[in-house]
């Protein structure tokens, strides 16, 4: 606790005692729903541009993020990285792809991948806490929001485009992507696409390796992954534009355990998207957008069949999700000083799946005669008061959601003011066709589950002077359960956990209050953000003590409690040169119940400092990582050891007739440190990875 302490202090010194400046303070923020710049938005916000992309010390969002102050890593191996913002997981972060869902199911369950490619971005934006409603409700951590320009919606003369090549020692990884962009009049094109492979990881070989965790050589790490796009677009300049999209994306990872087991993950998902916007010159309508997507995402998970080493590989979990998603939205013109977006949002979801033993050939459909009571096997699988299933573990559901938002801003002589509301309906509807009768719950189980979440948030910011502000935000927000949560009651053979349902769960609320500050001169950019969130009805993922009847894993079951999530993040980067700058940032988070006890998985303390070099064509980067040992855990939840990474990076650019070429070579955990992320659910057999050496070449037209 004295380290975490002593981590926090060296942040808010840091941050009171110099003020900061940096570029990306007048970026303009696409998520925050007024598209504003950075330092006009009251919520705290962070924006990476293609750069920081290009120099992604990894292949997927957490990765990319978890060096941020307050993001973290829920990694599940290497094929697997979702973003924990504020120590917030699952629906609580909603990851969005040009701000309409990526309608996958990496929420539901730590080995389930995103479905947002993060090479594929040209813009990443993390907006902290709940105040994002033009895009959903129930984001009480934040949001995700990959920007990738496939539609454009401005024109883009003439030809440009970028290709790129990346090769890895950690774990043998290379990965090549290319994208490229045309005009002809008012017409744009856009084709993207990548590849990529890595064989299994080595972990550090430094310090302690505790006992029962994997080292060396991770087995059944090794990823590979492949996408696509192609976009079109007609835009003038003036009056609007109109463009559609598709895109496919397919990842194919190993599941590291501590058993050896061969189990894989394969999700794939195609995706069609089509939006425009219409912008008259004059009138109340400032803008009129629509967006409709659509999603078609699969993923197998296999393993042998029976759980037999001599049977073949065959499909035991298949899940098969399909995703409509409507959403239009009106931004009118100042009505008495006030403007903002108003409008409506429709999306459906329909969620089918199986596991079978013997292999998956598609989703069951069992309709053998049932007289609506408790299945037998069901009834005789009761353990300390639950019921254990082995069969496709939840049914068929459909997932209705209506949502109706508003969000207004006022520029004032101090600063500026920001209220919003939004309002769902949330229909469930499961349908038990997909499970055998001597397996079903009773025919009232079955009912359809209605739930209307509202949020509510006000905000605003005051300039302070001409270097600094404070922005304030309030929030009162809701969260539905989802059908997961309510419905799944078996194995999930790729966490080797068993899955508790809980159909008791309700709509959890949370009272938020989040308070920041930045002050930004010449040659300093400092942020410091502090928040407290009072959930009422949390629901999270309990670990029982006991294990399942089937396969003697892990059981988890999800409860509701009331919980207190309370915090600060800090940065402050400053300029020593004209070539050099220094840079330092820092989080914590405290996550306990009411009653008394620590919520599971909580992030801990993270520290990090960083030193610039540039000039002419050359960069190079030294920073180091610190991570706090986390011993404020959960019942039933083991502690974690802290560590600390020294990576350095090198880079040079060559200025050719009308592009660049930039090569690089990135060191990370540079003095091979054993480590664990205290977040993964699986970081006793999947620990950080090893001394990497990473070759990158980017050639940019």
């Amino acid at each position: 606790m004295l380290y975490r302490l002593s981590l926090l202090s060296l942040c808010v010194f840091a941050t009171t005692a110099m003020a900061e400046s940096e570029a990306t303070l007048d970026t303009i923020v696409v998520t925050g729903g007024g598209d504003r710049s950075v330092y006009d938005t009251a919520q705290p916000v962070t924006v990476l541009g293609s750069d920081d992309i290009a120099k992604n010390a990894g292949d997927n969002l957490g990765t990319l993020l978890e060096s941020l102050p307050g993001v973290s890593n829920a990694a599940f191996g290497a094929g697997v990285g979702r973003p924990v913002i504020r120590g917030m997981s699952g629906s609580r972060v909603k990851i969005l792809q040009n701000g309409t869902d990526t309608s996958d199911l990496s929420a539901m369950s730590s080995d389930h991948s995103p479905m947002a490619e993060p090479s594929a971005g040209e813009q990443i934006e993390i907006v902290y806490g709940p105040a994002t409603l033009l895009y959903g409700g129930g984001a009480i951590g934040g949001v995700v929001n990959v920007i990738d320009g496939r539609i454009h919606e401005v024109i883009v003369p003439g030809l440009h485009g970028q290709v790129s090549t990346k090769y890895s020692t950690v774990d043998d990884g290379q990965h090549v992507e290319a994208l490229v962009d045309a005009a002809r009049g008012n017409w744009n094109l856009h084709l993207d696409g990548f590849t990529r492979e890595a064989s299994d990881y080595s972990s550090g070989a430094q310090g302690n390796v505790p006992a029962g965790n994997n080292s060396g050589k991770i087995e059944n790490s090794d990823t590979s992954g492949s996408g696509g796009a192609i976009g079109l677009s007609w835009a003038d300049g003036q009056t609007g534009f109109i463009g559609g999209a598709i895109s496919t994306l397919e990842y194919d990872y190993a599941v590291p355990n501590l058993d050896g087991e061969s189990f894989r993950v394969t999700p794939e998902q195609i995706r069609y998207d089509l939006k425009g916007a219409w912008t008259p010159v004059t009138g109340f309508i400032e803008e009129l957008r629509t967006e409709l997507t659509y999603n078609d995402y699969e993923h197998a998970e296999t393993g042998h069949q029976d759980d037999n080493d001599a049977l073949p590989i065959v499909d035991i979990g298949l899940f098969d999700k399909e995703t409509w998603e409507f959403v239009t939205r009106l931004r009118h013109a100042d009505v008495a000083g006030w403007h903002g977006h108003a409008g409506v949002q429709y999306s459906q979801q329909d969620l089918k799946l199986c596991h079978d033993h013997d292999g998956c050939d598609g989703i069951p459909e069992n309709n053998t005669p049932w007289d609506g009571t408790l299945g037998f096997n069901l009834e005789n699988s009761e353990r300390e008061g639950d019921l254990y299933a082995h069969d496709t573990p939840m049914p068929l559901t459909e997932t209705k959601q209506v949502g109706l938002f508003i969000v207004e801003h006022r520029d004032t002589g101090f600063g500026s003011v920001e209220v919003g509301a939004r309002i769902d309906q949330i229909t469930i509807s499961p349908d038990p066709v997909s499970i055998a009768p001597e397996w079903r719950q009773q025919e009232s189980y079955y009912d359809d589950y209605t739930f209307t979440p509202v949020t509510l948030s006000a905000a605003g910011t005051w300039l302070m002077d001409d270097e600094q502000r404070i922005g304030v935000s309030l929030a009162r927000a809701q969260r539905a359960p989802e059908a997961p949560e309510l419905f799944w009651n078996g194995d999930h053979h790729a966490t080797f956990s068993f899955q508790l349902d809980n159909p008791d769960l309700t709509v959890e609320t949370a009272h938020t209050f989040d308070i920041n500050w930045i002050r930004n001169t010449e040659n300093n950019e400092v942020r410091i953000a502090a928040y407290y969130y009072q959930f009422n009805d949390y629901i999270y993922n309990d670990l029982k003590p006991n294990k399942d009847r089937f396969h003697g894993n892990d059981v988890y079951r999800h409860e509701q409690a009331d919980a207190n999530f309370i915090g600060a993040e800090a940065s402050w980067s400053r300029g020593l040169s004209d070539s050099t700058s220094f840079d330092i940032s820092g989080d914590i988070v405290s996550a306990e119940l009411a009653d008394g006890g620590n919520l599971p998985r909580t992030p801990p303390a993270s520290l990090l400092v960083g030193v610039d070099w540039e000039s002419s064509q050359w960069q190079a980067r030294a920073e180091a990582r610190a991570v706090a040992e986390q011993t404020n855990t959960a019942e039933n939840e083991d502690a974690s050891d802290g560590y600390l990474m020294i990576n350095a990076s090198v880079g040079y650019q060559f200025l050719l007739a009308d592009s660049e070429l930039t090569v690089s070579l990135d060191g990370h955990n540079l003095t091979d440190q054993y480590a664990i992320n205290h977040v993964s659910y699986l970081k006793r057999a999947a620990p950080m990875p090893g001394r990497d050496l990473r070759l990158g070449v980017r050639w940019t037209f």
